[in-house]
Protein backbone atom coordinates (compact mmCIF):
# COMPACT_ATOMS: atom_id res chain seq x y z
CA UNK A 1 0.00 0.00 0.00
CA UNK A 2 1.60 3.53 -1.10
CA UNK A 3 1.76 6.03 1.63
CA UNK A 4 -0.32 7.92 0.12
CA UNK A 5 -2.98 5.46 -0.15
CA UNK A 6 -2.36 5.16 3.59
CA UNK A 7 -2.94 9.12 3.92
CA UNK A 8 -6.17 9.14 2.42
CA UNK A 9 -7.76 5.97 4.49
CA UNK A 10 -6.63 7.82 7.51
CA UNK A 11 -8.39 10.69 6.41
CA UNK A 12 -11.39 9.13 5.48
CA UNK A 13 -11.59 6.94 8.68
CA UNK A 14 -11.24 10.18 9.76
CA UNK A 15 -14.10 11.57 8.27
CA UNK A 16 -16.63 8.66 8.65
CA UNK A 17 -15.42 8.70 12.87
CA UNK A 18 -16.76 12.22 12.84
CA UNK A 19 -19.43 11.72 11.00
CA UNK A 20 -20.57 9.11 12.67
CA UNK A 21 -20.40 10.96 16.14
CA UNK A 22 -22.54 13.46 14.82
CA UNK A 23 -24.97 11.39 13.81
CA UNK A 24 -25.62 9.98 17.27
CA UNK A 25 -25.24 13.23 18.72
CA UNK A 26 -27.92 14.37 16.18
CA UNK A 27 -30.31 11.32 16.99
CA UNK A 28 -29.66 11.84 20.90
CA UNK A 29 -30.89 15.15 20.34
CA UNK A 30 -33.70 14.67 18.39
CA UNK A 31 -34.91 11.53 20.92
CA UNK A 32 -34.11 13.45 24.12
CA UNK A 33 -37.09 15.91 22.51
CA UNK A 34 -39.66 13.75 23.29
CA UNK A 35 -39.96 13.36 26.92
CA UNK A 36 -39.54 16.48 27.00
CA UNK A 37 -42.53 17.52 24.96
CA UNK A 38 -44.52 14.49 26.68
CA UNK A 39 -43.84 15.73 30.04
CA UNK A 40 -42.87 19.50 29.97
CA UNK A 41 -45.47 20.39 26.90
CA UNK A 42 -45.00 23.17 24.06
CA UNK A 43 -45.10 26.57 25.79
CA UNK A 44 -42.16 25.04 28.21
CA UNK A 45 -39.90 23.82 24.74
CA UNK A 46 -41.07 27.15 23.37
CA UNK A 47 -39.12 29.08 25.86
CA UNK A 48 -36.26 26.40 25.93
CA UNK A 49 -36.02 26.68 22.16
CA UNK A 50 -35.90 30.34 21.95
CA UNK A 51 -32.80 30.96 24.11
CA UNK A 52 -31.30 28.17 22.17
CA UNK A 53 -31.98 29.11 19.00
CA UNK A 54 -29.62 32.58 19.52
CA UNK A 55 -27.07 30.03 21.37
CA UNK A 56 -26.43 28.19 18.22
CA UNK A 57 -25.88 31.18 16.17
CA UNK A 58 -23.60 32.59 18.23
CA UNK A 59 -21.44 30.01 18.54
CA UNK A 60 -21.31 29.70 14.64
CA UNK A 61 -20.45 32.80 14.41
CA UNK A 62 -18.05 33.71 17.31
CA UNK A 63 -16.21 29.54 17.32
CA UNK A 64 -17.01 27.70 14.88
CA UNK A 65 -14.90 28.71 12.12
CA UNK A 66 -11.58 29.33 14.16
CA UNK A 67 -12.34 25.73 15.40
CA UNK A 68 -11.51 24.17 12.04
CA UNK A 69 -9.06 27.08 10.72
CA UNK A 70 -6.73 25.61 14.05
CA UNK A 71 -6.73 21.95 12.61
CA UNK A 72 -5.78 23.57 9.00
CA UNK A 73 -3.29 25.41 9.89
CA UNK A 74 -1.84 23.50 12.30
CA UNK A 75 -1.99 20.79 9.80
CA UNK A 76 0.22 22.65 7.11
CA UNK A 77 2.79 23.08 10.09
CA UNK A 78 2.94 19.25 10.60
CA UNK A 79 3.21 18.75 7.18
CA UNK A 80 5.98 20.83 6.93
CA UNK A 81 7.89 18.93 9.99
CA UNK A 82 7.36 22.06 11.98
CA UNK A 83 6.00 20.50 15.14
CA UNK A 84 6.98 23.71 17.00
CA UNK A 85 4.98 26.04 14.82
CA UNK A 86 1.67 24.23 14.92
CA UNK A 87 1.87 24.03 18.72
CA UNK A 88 2.46 27.78 18.66
CA UNK A 89 -0.40 27.92 16.44
CA UNK A 90 -2.72 26.14 18.89
CA UNK A 91 -1.18 27.80 22.10
CA UNK A 92 -2.35 31.74 20.10
CA UNK A 93 -5.81 30.17 18.84
CA UNK A 94 -6.93 28.88 22.34
CA UNK A 95 -6.38 32.03 23.89
CA UNK A 96 -8.05 33.86 20.52
CA UNK A 97 -10.72 31.71 21.30
CA UNK A 98 -11.43 31.89 24.97
CA UNK A 99 -11.79 35.65 24.62
CA UNK A 100 -13.99 35.35 21.73
CA UNK A 101 -16.23 32.80 23.93
CA UNK A 102 -15.95 35.05 26.93
CA UNK A 103 -16.71 38.01 25.39
CA UNK A 104 -19.85 35.91 23.48
CA UNK A 105 -20.63 34.51 27.04
CA UNK A 106 -20.84 38.23 28.66
CA UNK A 107 -22.44 39.88 25.66
CA UNK A 108 -25.68 36.96 25.51
CA UNK A 109 -25.22 37.15 29.33
CA UNK A 110 -25.91 40.84 29.70
CA UNK A 111 -28.48 41.50 27.03
CA UNK A 112 -30.75 38.74 28.08
CA UNK A 113 -33.22 40.33 29.25
CA UNK A 114 -33.09 42.86 26.40
CA UNK A 115 -33.75 39.72 23.90
CA UNK A 116 -36.22 38.15 26.08
CA UNK A 117 -38.59 41.31 25.86
CA UNK A 118 -37.93 42.88 22.75
CA UNK A 119 -37.24 40.03 20.40
CA UNK A 120 -38.82 36.98 21.83
CA UNK A 121 -41.37 39.14 23.33
CA UNK A 122 -42.09 36.95 25.94
CA UNK A 123 -40.02 38.04 29.57
CA UNK A 124 -40.10 34.40 30.49
CA UNK A 125 -37.72 33.28 27.80
CA UNK A 126 -34.95 35.50 30.05
CA UNK A 127 -34.33 32.35 31.96
CA UNK A 128 -33.21 30.39 28.89
CA UNK A 129 -31.33 32.41 27.47
CA UNK A 130 -29.03 33.48 30.36
CA UNK A 131 -28.43 30.06 31.36
CA UNK A 132 -26.92 29.48 28.04
CA UNK A 133 -24.29 31.75 28.06
CA UNK A 134 -21.64 30.55 29.54
CA UNK A 135 -21.81 27.12 27.80
CA UNK A 136 -20.37 30.00 24.60
CA UNK A 137 -17.03 29.80 27.09
CA UNK A 138 -17.02 26.36 27.47
CA UNK A 139 -17.47 25.90 23.91
CA UNK A 140 -14.63 27.86 22.50
CA UNK A 141 -12.50 26.08 24.67
CA UNK A 142 -13.93 22.66 23.67
CA UNK A 143 -13.57 23.70 19.99
CA UNK A 144 -10.20 24.57 20.57
CA UNK A 145 -9.05 21.31 21.60
CA UNK A 146 -10.60 19.41 18.71
CA UNK A 147 -9.33 21.70 16.73
CA UNK A 148 -6.08 20.64 17.68
CA UNK A 149 -6.60 16.68 17.42
CA UNK A 150 -7.87 17.19 13.96
CA UNK A 151 -4.86 19.31 12.59
CA UNK A 152 -3.10 15.50 14.34
CA UNK A 153 -5.77 13.67 12.41
CA UNK A 154 -6.83 11.83 15.29
CA UNK A 155 -10.40 11.98 15.21
CA UNK A 156 -10.96 9.40 17.65
CA UNK A 157 -10.52 12.21 20.98
CA UNK A 158 -12.73 15.01 19.40
CA UNK A 159 -15.45 12.34 18.68
CA UNK A 160 -15.74 10.96 21.93
CA UNK A 161 -16.10 14.52 23.45
CA UNK A 162 -18.51 15.49 21.52
CA UNK A 163 -20.29 12.48 22.06
CA UNK A 164 -19.93 12.98 25.63
CA UNK A 165 -21.16 16.57 25.46
CA UNK A 166 -24.51 15.12 24.31
CA UNK A 167 -24.80 12.46 26.87
CA UNK A 168 -24.39 15.27 29.57
CA UNK A 169 -26.32 17.97 27.76
CA UNK A 170 -29.56 15.66 27.58
CA UNK A 171 -29.19 13.69 31.23
CA UNK A 172 -29.11 17.31 32.41
CA UNK A 173 -31.81 19.05 30.53
CA UNK A 174 -34.01 15.93 31.31
CA UNK A 175 -33.00 15.99 34.85
CA UNK A 176 -33.15 19.65 35.60
CA UNK A 177 -36.37 20.38 33.91
CA UNK A 178 -38.28 18.07 35.93
CA UNK A 179 -36.30 18.97 39.14
CA UNK A 180 -37.44 23.11 38.28
CA UNK A 181 -41.02 22.76 37.37
CA UNK A 182 -42.54 23.21 40.77
CA UNK A 183 -40.91 26.71 40.38
CA UNK A 184 -42.92 27.56 37.33
CA UNK A 185 -42.20 26.74 33.69
CA UNK A 186 -39.80 29.86 33.01
CA UNK A 187 -37.26 28.92 35.19
CA UNK A 188 -37.42 24.85 34.61
CA UNK A 189 -36.94 26.28 30.74
CA UNK A 190 -34.07 27.77 32.37
CA UNK A 191 -32.67 24.93 34.00
CA UNK A 192 -33.01 22.93 30.83
CA UNK A 193 -31.19 25.20 28.61
CA UNK A 194 -28.45 24.97 31.28
CA UNK A 195 -27.89 21.42 29.98
CA UNK A 196 -26.05 23.02 27.18
CA UNK A 197 -23.53 24.43 29.55
CA UNK A 198 -22.91 21.45 31.29
CA UNK A 199 -22.44 18.96 28.26
CA UNK A 200 -19.70 21.47 27.03
CA UNK A 201 -18.39 22.02 29.84
CA UNK A 202 -17.97 18.16 30.15
CA UNK A 203 -16.72 17.83 26.74
CA UNK A 204 -14.12 20.22 27.23
CA UNK A 205 -13.25 18.39 30.53
CA UNK A 206 -12.43 14.80 29.18
CA UNK A 207 -10.37 16.51 25.98
CA UNK A 208 -7.78 17.23 28.91
CA UNK A 209 -6.52 14.47 29.52
CA UNK A 210 -5.70 13.23 25.81
CA UNK A 211 -4.17 16.80 25.28
CA UNK A 212 -1.84 16.94 28.05
CA UNK A 213 -0.81 12.92 27.45
CA UNK A 214 -0.13 14.01 23.35
CA UNK A 215 1.29 17.87 24.55
CA UNK A 216 3.75 15.61 27.09
CA UNK A 217 4.81 13.44 23.70
CA UNK A 218 5.79 16.30 21.83
CA UNK A 219 7.07 17.82 24.17
CA UNK A 220 9.80 15.44 24.77
CA UNK A 221 10.13 15.10 21.13
CA UNK A 222 10.95 18.58 20.70
CA UNK A 223 13.05 18.55 23.49
CA UNK A 224 15.65 15.94 21.26
CA UNK A 225 15.32 18.36 18.47
CA UNK A 226 17.47 21.65 17.19
CA UNK A 227 16.12 25.15 18.25
CA UNK A 228 14.71 26.55 15.14
CA UNK A 229 17.16 28.93 13.49
CA UNK A 230 14.63 31.39 12.32
CA UNK A 231 12.54 33.71 14.78
CA UNK A 232 9.14 32.38 15.03
CA UNK A 233 6.02 34.21 12.90
CA UNK A 234 4.17 37.04 15.29
CA UNK A 235 1.11 36.15 16.75
CA UNK A 236 -0.14 38.73 14.82
CA UNK A 237 0.19 37.00 11.57
CA UNK A 238 -1.12 33.86 12.74
CA UNK A 239 -4.52 35.49 14.23
CA UNK A 240 -5.07 37.12 10.67
CA UNK A 241 -4.23 33.87 9.11
CA UNK A 242 -6.97 32.04 11.48
CA UNK A 243 -9.76 34.80 11.09
CA UNK A 244 -9.06 35.14 7.37
CA UNK A 245 -9.75 31.01 6.94
CA UNK A 246 -12.22 31.38 9.94
CA UNK A 247 -14.71 33.85 8.22
CA UNK A 248 -15.90 31.58 5.38
CA UNK A 249 -16.60 28.67 7.16
CA UNK A 250 -18.52 30.94 10.07
CA UNK A 251 -20.17 32.40 7.42
CA UNK A 252 -21.36 28.44 6.64
CA UNK A 253 -21.66 27.21 9.86
CA UNK A 254 -24.41 30.06 10.63
CA UNK A 255 -26.72 30.25 7.54
CA UNK A 256 -28.55 27.20 8.97
CA UNK A 257 -29.30 28.27 12.71
CA UNK A 258 -30.23 31.81 11.01
CA UNK A 259 -33.37 29.66 9.87
CA UNK A 260 -33.84 29.10 13.40
CA UNK A 261 -33.54 32.51 14.62
CA UNK A 262 -35.98 33.98 11.93
CA UNK A 263 -38.28 32.19 13.68
CA UNK A 264 -37.69 32.79 16.56
CA UNK A 265 -37.70 36.62 15.99
CA UNK A 266 -40.73 36.78 13.43
CA UNK A 267 -42.78 33.89 14.74
CA UNK A 268 -43.71 35.55 17.95
CA UNK A 269 -43.83 38.95 16.97
CA UNK A 270 -46.10 38.08 14.04
CA UNK A 271 -48.36 36.06 15.46
CA UNK A 272 -49.62 38.83 18.58
CA UNK A 273 -49.65 41.43 15.60
CA UNK A 274 -52.96 38.69 14.32
CA UNK A 275 -54.08 38.49 18.17
CA UNK A 276 -52.26 35.91 19.68
CA UNK A 277 -51.20 36.16 23.58
CA UNK A 278 -47.84 35.75 24.12
CA UNK A 279 -48.36 32.47 25.93
CA UNK A 280 -50.00 30.89 22.81
CA UNK A 281 -47.28 32.30 20.38
CA UNK A 282 -44.95 30.94 22.53
CA UNK A 283 -46.39 27.33 22.61
CA UNK A 284 -47.03 27.52 18.56
CA UNK A 285 -43.33 28.39 18.12
CA UNK A 286 -42.77 25.69 19.94
CA UNK A 287 -44.53 23.00 18.08
CA UNK A 288 -42.46 24.13 14.71
CA UNK A 289 -39.15 24.93 16.15
CA UNK A 290 -39.23 21.69 19.01
CA UNK A 291 -41.14 18.90 17.54
CA UNK A 292 -41.92 19.80 13.78
CA UNK A 293 -38.30 20.81 13.21
CA UNK A 294 -36.65 18.45 15.00
CA UNK A 295 -38.67 15.59 12.80
CA UNK A 296 -37.76 17.61 9.61
CA UNK A 297 -33.67 17.16 10.95
CA UNK A 298 -33.89 13.38 11.68
CA UNK A 299 -34.37 12.18 8.08
CA UNK A 300 -31.35 14.61 7.04
CA UNK A 301 -28.92 12.50 9.66
CA UNK A 302 -28.92 9.96 7.06
CA UNK A 303 -27.61 12.75 4.20
CA UNK A 304 -25.72 14.44 6.42
CA UNK A 305 -23.21 11.12 6.85
CA UNK A 306 -23.18 11.50 2.99
CA UNK A 307 -22.71 14.64 2.68
CA UNK A 308 -19.87 13.97 4.62
CA UNK A 309 -18.47 10.93 3.06
CA UNK A 310 -19.21 12.93 -0.55
CA UNK A 311 -16.56 15.51 0.23
CA UNK A 312 -13.39 13.40 0.08
CA UNK A 313 -14.67 10.60 -2.64
CA UNK A 314 -15.99 14.02 -5.01
CA UNK A 315 -12.41 15.28 -4.33
CA UNK A 316 -10.21 12.06 -4.91
CA UNK A 317 -11.70 12.02 -8.21
CA UNK A 318 -11.25 15.59 -8.94
CA UNK A 319 -7.78 15.29 -8.40
CA UNK A 320 -7.12 12.06 -10.55
CA UNK A 321 -9.24 13.95 -13.19
CA UNK A 322 -11.68 11.54 -13.06
CA UNK A 323 -14.75 13.40 -14.04
CA UNK A 324 -16.78 9.84 -15.09
CA UNK A 325 -16.04 9.42 -11.18
CA UNK A 326 -16.96 12.36 -10.11
CA UNK A 327 -20.52 12.07 -12.68
CA UNK A 328 -20.64 8.34 -10.96
CA UNK A 329 -20.76 9.67 -7.17
CA UNK A 330 -22.55 12.59 -7.84
CA UNK A 331 -25.45 10.56 -9.33
CA UNK A 332 -25.20 7.87 -6.79
CA UNK A 333 -25.83 10.50 -3.95
CA UNK A 334 -28.31 11.81 -5.59
CA UNK A 335 -30.49 9.16 -5.91
CA UNK A 336 -29.47 7.73 -1.97
CA UNK A 337 -30.81 10.70 -1.09
CA UNK A 338 -33.80 10.52 -3.09
CA UNK A 339 -34.40 7.23 -2.11
CA UNK A 340 -34.63 8.21 1.53
CA UNK A 341 -36.15 11.71 1.19
CA UNK A 342 -39.31 10.62 -0.52
CA UNK A 343 -40.76 8.11 2.08
CA UNK A 344 -39.71 10.57 4.71
CA UNK A 345 -41.72 13.48 3.43
CA UNK A 346 -44.38 11.50 3.01
CA UNK A 347 -44.70 9.68 5.86
CA UNK A 348 -44.77 13.15 8.03
CA UNK A 349 -47.24 14.27 5.63
CA UNK A 350 -49.42 11.85 6.08
CA UNK A 351 -48.84 10.85 9.57
CA UNK A 352 -48.34 14.27 11.25
CA UNK A 353 -50.94 14.29 13.79
CA UNK A 354 -50.74 11.17 14.66
CA UNK A 355 -46.53 11.02 15.22
CA UNK A 356 -46.25 14.16 16.97
CA UNK A 357 -49.58 12.32 19.56
CA UNK A 358 -47.40 9.08 19.69
CA UNK A 359 -43.92 10.87 20.05
CA UNK A 360 -44.86 14.08 22.12
CA UNK A 361 -48.69 13.95 23.32
CA UNK A 362 -49.25 17.38 21.33
CA UNK A 363 -51.19 16.05 18.07
CA UNK A 364 -51.74 19.78 17.23
CA UNK A 365 -47.97 20.12 16.51
CA UNK A 366 -49.07 17.70 13.65
CA UNK A 367 -50.57 21.21 11.70
CA UNK A 368 -46.73 22.89 11.12
CA UNK A 369 -45.01 19.60 11.18
CA UNK A 370 -47.72 18.10 7.73
CA UNK A 371 -47.14 22.18 6.59
CA UNK A 372 -43.28 22.16 6.72
CA UNK A 373 -43.05 18.14 5.72
CA UNK A 374 -42.43 18.97 2.28
CA UNK A 375 -38.74 20.73 3.78
CA UNK A 376 -37.46 17.04 4.52
CA UNK A 377 -36.87 16.83 0.49
CA UNK A 378 -35.23 19.87 -0.14
CA UNK A 379 -33.15 19.93 3.00
CA UNK A 380 -31.65 16.72 2.47
CA UNK A 381 -31.18 17.73 -1.50
CA UNK A 382 -29.45 20.81 -0.09
CA UNK A 383 -27.11 18.57 2.32
CA UNK A 384 -26.53 16.19 -0.70
CA UNK A 385 -25.46 18.78 -3.46
CA UNK A 386 -23.30 20.97 -1.00
CA UNK A 387 -20.97 17.65 0.19
CA UNK A 388 -20.44 17.52 -4.41
CA UNK A 389 -20.14 21.32 -4.17
CA UNK A 390 -17.37 20.90 -1.48
CA UNK A 391 -15.30 17.85 -2.62
CA UNK A 392 -14.68 20.35 -5.80
CA UNK A 393 -13.54 23.05 -3.87
CA UNK A 394 -16.52 25.43 -4.23
CA UNK A 395 -17.51 25.91 -1.10
CA UNK A 396 -18.33 29.57 -1.60
CA UNK A 397 -21.54 28.64 -3.54
CA UNK A 398 -23.71 26.46 -1.08
CA UNK A 399 -23.46 29.26 1.42
CA UNK A 400 -24.13 31.86 -1.04
CA UNK A 401 -27.06 29.88 -1.88
CA UNK A 402 -28.28 29.25 1.55
CA UNK A 403 -27.87 32.57 2.43
CA UNK A 404 -30.42 33.39 -0.48
CA UNK A 405 -32.74 30.43 1.08
CA UNK A 406 -32.88 32.60 4.34
CA UNK A 407 -33.24 35.42 3.01
CA UNK A 408 -36.50 34.31 1.35
CA UNK A 409 -37.69 32.42 4.45
CA UNK A 410 -37.53 35.79 6.35
CA UNK A 411 -39.69 37.70 3.92
CA UNK A 412 -42.08 35.27 3.55
CA UNK A 413 -41.83 34.17 7.43
CA UNK A 414 -43.01 37.98 7.80
CA UNK A 415 -46.15 38.02 5.06
CA UNK A 416 -47.34 34.61 5.50
CA UNK A 417 -47.80 34.57 9.15
CA UNK A 418 -49.11 37.75 9.14
CA UNK A 419 -52.18 35.83 7.24
CA UNK A 420 -54.70 34.93 9.97
CA UNK A 421 -55.91 31.64 8.30
CA UNK A 422 -52.22 30.99 7.84
CA UNK A 423 -50.62 31.53 11.32
CA UNK A 424 -48.13 29.18 12.11
CA UNK A 425 -48.29 27.35 8.95
CA UNK A 426 -47.16 30.35 7.59
CA UNK A 427 -43.78 30.28 8.93
CA UNK A 428 -43.60 26.34 7.80
CA UNK A 429 -44.61 27.21 4.28
CA UNK A 430 -41.50 30.00 4.42
CA UNK A 431 -39.01 27.24 5.71
CA UNK A 432 -39.91 25.12 2.57
CA UNK A 433 -39.00 27.61 0.23
CA UNK A 434 -36.18 28.51 2.24
CA UNK A 435 -34.69 24.90 1.76
CA UNK A 436 -36.34 24.75 -1.68
CA UNK A 437 -34.45 27.92 -3.58
CA UNK A 438 -31.48 26.74 -1.33
CA UNK A 439 -31.55 22.83 -3.61
CA UNK A 440 -32.55 24.37 -6.39
CA UNK A 441 -29.66 26.70 -7.24
CA UNK A 442 -27.20 23.74 -5.78
CA UNK A 443 -28.55 21.63 -8.39
CA UNK A 444 -28.12 24.29 -11.42
CA UNK A 445 -24.41 24.76 -9.68
CA UNK A 446 -24.14 20.64 -9.30
CA UNK A 447 -25.53 20.27 -13.42
CA UNK A 448 -22.49 23.10 -14.57
CA UNK A 449 -20.23 21.89 -12.86
CA UNK A 450 -20.10 18.60 -12.97
CA UNK A 451 -22.91 17.86 -16.24
CA UNK A 452 -24.16 14.69 -15.21
CA UNK A 453 -27.50 13.84 -16.25
CA UNK A 454 -30.48 12.16 -14.32
CA UNK A 455 -31.45 8.70 -15.20
CA UNK A 456 -35.32 9.97 -14.45
CA UNK A 457 -36.34 6.05 -14.42
CA UNK A 458 -34.07 4.91 -12.17
CA UNK A 459 -33.72 8.13 -10.19
CA UNK A 460 -37.03 9.88 -9.74
CA UNK A 461 -39.99 7.48 -11.66
CA UNK A 462 -39.48 4.02 -9.32
CA UNK A 463 -38.59 5.55 -6.37
CA UNK A 464 -41.51 7.93 -6.55
CA UNK A 465 -43.97 4.61 -7.71
CA UNK A 466 -42.75 2.89 -4.90
CA UNK A 467 -43.88 6.12 -2.38
CA UNK A 468 -46.69 6.70 -3.55
CA UNK A 469 -47.35 2.68 -3.25
CA UNK A 470 -46.45 3.25 0.09
CA UNK A 471 -48.45 6.63 0.76
CA UNK A 472 -51.59 4.52 -0.25
CA UNK A 473 -51.10 2.09 2.12
CA UNK A 474 -50.39 4.96 5.12
CA UNK A 475 -53.63 6.37 3.94
CA UNK A 476 -55.83 4.19 3.91
CA UNK A 477 -54.22 1.90 6.60
CA UNK A 478 -54.21 4.35 9.75
CA UNK A 479 -57.66 5.51 9.91
CA UNK A 480 -59.09 1.38 9.73
CA UNK A 481 -56.72 0.40 12.33
CA UNK A 482 -57.21 3.53 14.65
CA UNK A 483 -60.17 2.20 16.00
CA UNK A 484 -59.49 -1.26 17.03
CA UNK A 485 -55.41 -0.75 17.87
CA UNK A 486 -55.74 2.70 19.40
CA UNK A 487 -53.97 6.03 18.08
CA UNK A 488 -49.96 5.33 18.90
CA UNK A 489 -50.52 1.35 18.77
CA UNK A 490 -52.32 1.83 14.94
CA UNK A 491 -49.32 4.63 13.76
CA UNK A 492 -46.53 2.35 14.88
CA UNK A 493 -48.07 -0.28 12.63
CA UNK A 494 -48.64 1.98 10.15
CA UNK A 495 -45.38 3.35 10.27
CA UNK A 496 -43.75 -0.55 9.74
CA UNK A 497 -46.04 -1.35 7.39
CA UNK A 498 -45.49 1.44 5.09
CA UNK A 499 -41.82 1.33 5.45
CA UNK A 500 -41.97 -2.54 4.26
CA UNK A 501 -44.40 -1.80 1.24
CA UNK A 502 -42.06 1.15 0.22
CA UNK A 503 -38.84 -1.09 0.38
CA UNK A 504 -40.08 -4.15 -1.24
CA UNK A 505 -41.84 -2.21 -3.64
CA UNK A 506 -37.99 -0.86 -4.75
CA UNK A 507 -36.65 -4.46 -4.84
CA UNK A 508 -39.15 -5.57 -6.96
CA UNK A 509 -39.11 -2.46 -9.60
CA UNK A 510 -35.54 -3.48 -9.67
CA UNK A 511 -34.81 0.50 -8.33
CA UNK A 512 -31.83 -0.31 -5.96
CA UNK A 513 -28.19 -1.26 -7.47
CA UNK A 514 -25.27 -2.20 -5.42
CA UNK A 515 -24.15 1.37 -5.87
CA UNK A 516 -26.52 2.75 -4.02
CA UNK A 517 -25.12 0.93 -0.97
CA UNK A 518 -21.36 2.34 -1.48
CA UNK A 519 -21.79 5.35 0.73
CA UNK A 520 -23.26 3.71 3.09
CA UNK A 521 -19.54 2.96 5.64
CA UNK A 522 -19.02 -0.17 7.37
CA UNK A 523 -22.68 -2.31 6.56
CA UNK A 524 -23.23 -0.88 2.68
CA UNK A 525 -20.68 -3.71 1.25
CA UNK A 526 -22.29 -6.63 3.42
CA UNK A 527 -25.77 -5.78 2.42
CA UNK A 528 -25.28 -5.36 -1.31
CA UNK A 529 -23.47 -8.70 -1.52
CA UNK A 530 -26.56 -10.22 0.43
CA UNK A 531 -29.28 -8.48 -1.33
CA UNK A 532 -27.56 -9.00 -4.99
CA UNK A 533 -26.91 -12.72 -4.06
CA UNK A 534 -30.92 -13.10 -3.70
CA UNK A 535 -31.27 -11.07 -6.60
CA UNK A 536 -33.03 -8.14 -5.22
CA UNK A 537 -30.78 -5.79 -6.21
CA UNK A 538 -28.45 -5.42 -10.01
CA UNK A 539 -25.32 -4.07 -10.50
Amino acid sequence: MTPERTSRDVYLQGAFILAGAAMFSRLLGAVYRIPLGRVMGDYFVGLYGAGYSIYTALIGISTLGINVAISKVMAERIAQNDERGAHRVFRIALVLLAVAGLVSALALGLTARLLAIHIIRNVDAYYSILALAPALFFVALEGSFRGYFQGYQRMGAPAISQITEQLFRVGSVLILALALLPRGEAIAAGGAAFGATIGAGAGALYLLAPYFLSHRAVRLRLAATDPPKEPPEPAAAIVRRIVVLAIPISIAGVVIPLMGMVDAFVVPYRLQAIGYSAHDATALYGQLSQFAMTLINLPAVVTYGLQTSLVPAISEAQALKDTAGIRSKTSSGMRATILIALPAFLGLWLLAGPICGLLYNHPEAGIPLAAVSTATLFLMLQQTTSGVLQGLGRTDIPVRNLIIGVLVKAVLAWVLIGVPALNIRGAAYSTVAGFLVAAVLNLIAVQRLVGFKINFQATIYKPLAAAVLMGAVVYLGFPRLAPPLGANLATLTTVAVGGLVYGFTLLLLGAVSERDFSFLPGIGEPLARLLKKARFIRE
